[in-house]
């Protein structure tokens, strides 16, 4: 059975990943949808490529349009 609530995830709770990974989980229980826009989607994985140079856009799933 899928939830009536719909939650939009900001870019400050799918980064840092352990909080991700938790409000994750519960969606996966049907306690609500998870939803974010793609500007979010860019918002976070750009904080990612800040704090973690090592990592590229080209070789991971962190892919975004700028």
């Amino acid at each position: 059975m899928s939830s009536n609530f719909t939650v939009v995830y900001d870019a400050c709770v799918l980064y840092p990943a352990p909080l991700r990974d938790l409000l994750m989980r519960l969606a996966l229980t049907d306690l609500y949808r998870a939803r974010w826009t793609d500007m979010i989607h860019a918002e976070w994985t750009r904080d990612i490529l800040k704090q973690r140079p090592d990592l590229r856009p080209a070789n991971t799933l962190l892919r975004f349009t700028v």
